[in-house]
């Protein structure tokens, strides 16, 4: 079991955080949660200030470091932040223990293109329903609920019936299905969209993954928008969560509505309201992204996590309102 501090890696933070779709909140007396990525499952659990993760060393080091991002140094990005921008200096002080996973490419391909138009519950639903069709299934072989680990600590409380999970499904295993294999999953217009990537990605695998080793993210922006029902909100977010592009700042309705109250042109939107007599005009979102670039194009190398400091930040003041 390998343990750290929340000011580190705060799971609620990124539950929350809108990058990942198979990580949950497991109930129980503790704060427990459950991630999944791939063919494995990582049980996270947090006490007070500090933070545990249920697995060996060699599981850690192998797999769970990287995927956590646990190496970047997220403080020294944090001290780079213009102190004079109050909104941000907020954002990313309640942002502490915010990271951003490295998550498997594929995955998030598909992932992102079922979350259009959908709320996070749903999103979660469709891809269970899609690891459950086509993923393989897998049984916890850990010690039973409410026994000791090796260290004399007790394992953290289950989910239910959670001792067998299925793994996400391969391209191979989708595409295998054929067209009418993703029916009655709730995806709608979505099921051509996944069975043609999922085909798409077999092809161009190697290149694309050619392309995020060498860090060639112009590349592999291209070759994502070549697939179906990818745009460029849905690439950006994957360059940034699993294809390791900290310059990726995916503008969806919340930035745009950030963007407008935090960071829009005083000056002309008091004009316009003048000359019209009305509210003024919307940000739309090639402006919001015209003024990302320009307000937040001096974090240049991190400008994807100040994304989901400030994205993070929005979507926590509208719980609390």
């Amino acid at each position: 079991m390998i343990k750290t501090d929340v000011d580190l890696f705060n799971p609620d933070r990124i539950c929350d955080s809108g990058q990942i779709f198979r990580m949950y909140r497991a109930g129980g007396e503790a704060s427990v949660f459950l991630i999944y990525s791939g063919d494995k499952r990582l049980v996270v659990s947090r006490e007070g200030r500090e933070v545990f993760f249920h697995c060996g060393d060699d599981e850690y080091e192998a797999y769970w470091r990287h995927y956590l991002d646990m190496d970047r140094d997220y403080g020294y990005f944090a001290s780079q932040i213009d102190p004079k921008d109050d909104f941000l200096v907020r954002a990313c002080a309640a942002g502490k223990g915010l990271r951003i996973l490295n998550q498997d490419l594929f995955e998030m391909i598909v992932s992102f293109i079922v979350s259009q138009q959908k709320q996070i519950p749903s999103i979660r639903k469709c891809v269970e329903a899609l690891c459950e069709r086509f993923g393989t299934l897998h049984e916890d072989k850990s010690e039973p609920d409410g026994q000791g680990t090796s260290d004399g600590r007790q394992a953290p409380l289950r989910m239910g019936t959670d001792k067998s999970w299925y793994g996400f499904p391969t391209p191979q295993s989708i595409a295998a299905g054929g067209p009418e294999g993703l029916k009655g999953l709730s995806l709608g217009y979505r099921e051509r969209y996944i069975y043609e990537t999922s085909c798409r990605f077999i092809e161009v695998e190697k290149d694309l993954r050619d392309a995020v080793a060498e860090k060639d993210f112009e590349t592999v922006g291209k070759i994502l928008l070549s697939m179906t029902g990818i745009g460029e909100k849905v690439a950006e977010c994957i360059k940034l969560f699993a294809c390791g592009d900290l310059d990726s700042f995916p503008v969806d309705t919340h930035i745009i509505s950030i963007m407008e109250r935090e960071y829009g042109e005083k000056e002309a939107n008091v004009h316009s309201k003048q000359m019209q007599g009305s509210l003024p005009k919307k940000m739309t979102p090639s402006r919001a992204r015209e003024r990302v670039r320009e307000v937040f194009g001096k974090y240049k190398g991190f400008s994807g996590l100040v994304q989901q400091w400030i994205f993070a930040y929005e979507i926590s003041t509208q719980k609390r309102r």
